[in-house]
């Protein structure tokens, strides 16, 4: 049994919530149309966008409970009966309560936290008719029931009922006797949700175990470590994720993947300022690009801390509180938006050197974009023509020394070369310099730079001009000619 500084139902946070609940009952007494809007409010959130978000949703929440608090851990464990998700963040205050009861009165306004409205924890009662919060400050319990047959005794013609407007206060003790891994729990944590789940939940929730996407602790360093634990499951998954500068080792139980992130402070213009939902205070975004260093290839998405619908195909994760419609799930074209990929765009651009190593100088290029195609979302197609447009005056291809040039500063070898004899070429000592390094000369990679050409000339479908054999065979024998007289006269 936990120590006995777990606070009851008397506590100061127990009495405010049964306080708001009385208010929300006198104020259905006196509006009896409000009992239809928050009982419509809740269903469209728990059954729309935020279906099958639940586990993002109390992670998120646990994530920002622990933001401030130099760093913390997050359990989250799934039973047939039960969904538990802890933390040690910091307890819940009145705040917290009322950002939980109500839509759109999160506290947590430009704190570079990740939740802003306070929506997403009504998506628990997709599985759930007993959503609980146990904390250290004081603990309550929605009861989809109980609320119902609270509403109609002071609104007896009403049909359909929230349940989040109603919390009540309960004794955490009695529950940490009837339940072993809530009492185990409230040994190591602060906060614990806990759902009572709905005949068919339990699957749907261990689907979103399976598949969750572990790369969201790249951008958020206060969190040591997350462990799930799923019936059925013959381990449970701990993902952590160790920092050394920009360079990041992202570790799913024993198996490790490594990144680089690189990060910017964007500050709003007045457009983009304007564009704002009213939640998001303050004039900076910060940008995210985290880069896997081993799947450059593979085109990512927009994140806004998880993944988005939407598209970037540029390598990795582009992450920012982007703004979306309600569920998080697309971006919108806008100002704001707009403007941050402007400044994605710069931070990709400026963060492409330090993808070079000395063995591939010319791997970055597999980060960019592809060619656009059909369907391309509108801002798909405005990070990549930010993207090209610039790139197309900035050094970006590797010469013969892997020193990166602009595109149309650098000769390119000729097609249908063996690759061993463009290497054996690019290892002459006395080989020209400004010739692309044979790293770029891959078929991905030169159309790659293709592209960026086409914004430099001003002109469509404009390929890299490949130099005929004969000029790629003279300007070596013309270097080596040119060296040799140096040698001779030095």
């Amino acid at each position: 049994m936990p120590s006995d500084d777990w606070i009851g139902p008397d506590g100061a946070l127990g009495r405010f919530v049964r306080e708001e609940a009385s208010k929300t009952l006198r104020a259905y007494r006196d509006q009896p149309k409000l009992v239809t809007e928050h009982a419509n409010t809740e269903d469209s959130l728990a059954r729309g966008g935020y279906a099958d978000r639940q586990l993002l949703e109390l992670i998120q929440n646990s994530t920002d409970a622990l933001a401030g608090t130099g760093g913390g851990r997050i359990r989250v464990k799934l039973t047939r009966k039960y969904l538990y998700c802890a933390d040690n963040g910091l307890p819940i205050d009145q705040d917290g309560v009322t950002a939980l009861m109500f839509s759109r009165m999160s506290s947590k306004r430009g704190t570079g936290q990740i939740g802003r409205y306070g929506l997403g924890f009504k998506s628990v009662l997709n599985v759930t008719d007993k959503p609980e919060f146990f904390s250290r400050n004081g603990s309550f319990r929605f009861d989809k029931q109980y609320a119902h047959d609270e509403i109609r005794k002071c609104t007896p013609n009403a049909h359909r009922t929230s349940t989040l407007r109603l919390p009540y206060p309960i004794d955490p003790t009695v529950a940490f006797h009837h339940d072993r891994t809530l009492d185990l729990l409230a040994v190591q944590f602060t906060n614990i949700v806990r759902l009572p789940l709905r005949r068919g939940a339990f699957q749907r929730l261990a689907d979103q175990a399976g598949s969750f996407p572990p790369e969201f602790l790249l951008f958020v360093d206060h969190i040591q470590d997350l462990v799930m634990d799923v019936e059925g499951w013959e381990t449970g998954r701990t993902f952590q994720c160790r920092k050394q500068g920009n360079h990041y080792k992202l570790i799913k139980n024993d198996q490790a993947s490594k990144w680089k992130v690189f990060r910017r402070i964007h500050h709003l213009s007045e457009a983009a300022l304007a564009d704002r939902r009213s939640a998001d205070e303050g004039g900076t975004f910060e940008i995210g690009w985290a880069v896997p260093l081993g799947r450059l290839t593979e085109p990512g998405k927009f994140w806004k801390f998880f993944p988005t619908m939407t598209p970037s195909l540029v390598a990795g994760i582009l992450n920012a509180q982007w703004k979306t419609n309600e569920d998080r799930q697309n971006l919108l074209p806008g100002p704001l938006n707009e403007e941050l990929i402007g400044a994605a765009g710069h931070l990709i651009i400026e963060s492409l050197p330090a993808l070079v190593t000395e063995d591939d100088p010319a791997r970055h290029l597999e980060a960019l974009p592809c060619r656009r195609e059909p369907g391309d979302n509108h801002l798909t197609n405005l990070l990549r023509r930010h993207l090209y447009r610039k790139l197309a005056d900035h050094p970006v291809v590797p010469d013969q020394l892997g020193i990166l040039r602009v595109v149309n500063e650098v000769h390119y070898a000729p097609q249908g070369i063996p690759p061993l004899e463009l290497q054996r070429w690019s290892s002459h000592p006395n080989r020209p310099r400004d010739w692309a390094h044979h790293r770029t000369l891959t078929r991905d990679r030169l159309a790659t730079v293709s592209r960026i050409l086409q914004q430099n000339t001003g002109r469509q479908y404009v390929q890299v001009k490949r130099s005929a054999i004969h000029e790629w065979l003279e300007e070596l024998v013309s270097s080596t000619t040119q060296q040799k007289s140096i040698l001779k006269y030095q």
